[in-house]
């Protein structure tokens, strides 16, 4: 393991580096522009947590994901839900469901000595994340959507994303410590690369992200989605592809978005267009012409009945 304060993530999809133990192996197709390349590896750098905001489906879960891959690291994943606690992304004790199986199993006769010594506590993604840390092994670690959480939810996560380490209350002596009593830069090629996405449902505390370097992913530009949808669809842009791109940016130019069309569901909408072009049952010449408010399969980028009133007022 040697080689993890040289590795850095290079955006394109690949791996260059032998996995670590428990590695997510899945190739990510993810193209990264170069300025977020560049944040990943500050944060890699830093070993401080990489805050993500922008536009549902631009891709900013999936970034985890190509990461880990790219940097054959383990992935621990938090999604955040409106009744998510803090102390759950790092442990949830469960004393009673302990009891009843050692209970379960001293009534079968079969009580075995690694049983015996279970803890009664489970490790949430970030608390995994510590805990290999702790053991030299490196991870990357996503905190989906931390804006679901009630607001008290990110306060509640400033020591140990600050000092990651955190002990078991519950019980004494259990303790997780990334840091081993060391300054963050010696030890930081074993830290957990966190990673964490907002939505702008609501602001986020300020001593929280004090704490966190910040990207907003927005909307690729023409010459990056190009290059996605060649990964994504392991082909070169035909002639359908490129009426296609012309029209989600002339639909993206209307100021009635509530929601705009993001990368994904743009990506469904192509996906459909192929098939349709494969049976000849649409070509590039008719796509082209098409007014945008009846362009074929607009289930798949308009999401609300007033934008699809809004696109019916649009003579273009």
């Amino acid at each position: 393991m040697n080689d993890l304060s040289k590795r850095m993530y290079r955006g394109d999809g690949k791996c260059y580096y032998k996995p670590l133990s428990g590695a997510w192996q899945q190739p990510e197709p993810y193209i990264a522009s170069k300025s977020l390349a560049e944040a990943v590896n500050i944060a890699l750098y830093l070993r401080r947590p990489l805050l993500l905001e922008g536009e549902p489906g631009c891709g900013k879960t999936r970034l985890a994901y190509a990461i880990a891959y790219e940097l054959g690291y383990p992935i621990h994943t938090c999604y955040i839900r409106s009744t998510s606690q803090a102390q759950d992304l790092l442990y949830s004790y469960q004393p009673l469901a302990r009891f009843a199986h050692l209970q379960e199993s001293q009534t079968a006769s079969n009580c075995t000595e690694s049983l015996l010594h279970q803890e009664p506590f489970i490790l949430g993604g970030l608390g995994e994340a510590i805990r290999q840390s702790q053991n030299n092994i490196p991870s990357v670690v996503l905190i989906d959507e931390i804006d679901k959480a009630d607001t008290n939810f990110a306060n509640d996560l400033l020591l140990e994303l600050d000092r990651l380490q955190f002990q078991v209350k519950e019980l004494l002596g259990i303790r997780f410590d990334a840091l081993k009593g060391k300054k963050r830069q010696e030890r930081s090629e074993f830290l957990p690369l966190i990673i964490i996405t907002s939505n702008r449902e609501k602001e986020l505390p300020q001593p929280f992200l004090r704490r966190c370097l910040f990207y907003y992913t927005d909307f690729p530009d023409q010459a990056t989605i190009k290059r996605i949808v060649k990964c994504h669809f392991q082909t070169e842009i035909t002639p359908l592809f490129d009426v296609a791109l012309k029209k989600i940016w002339k639909l993206r130019e209307l100021k009635s978005w509530q929601k705009m069309p993001s990368t994904s569901e743009f990506l469904d909408w192509v996906t459909l267009l192929e098939r349709d072009e494969r049976v000849n049952k649409i070509t590039p010449e008719e796509l082209w012409t098409t007014p945008l408010n009846q362009l074929p399969y607009l289930e798949t980028l308009v999401k609300t009945q007033s934008e699809r009133e809004a696109l019916n007022k649009v003579r273009m």
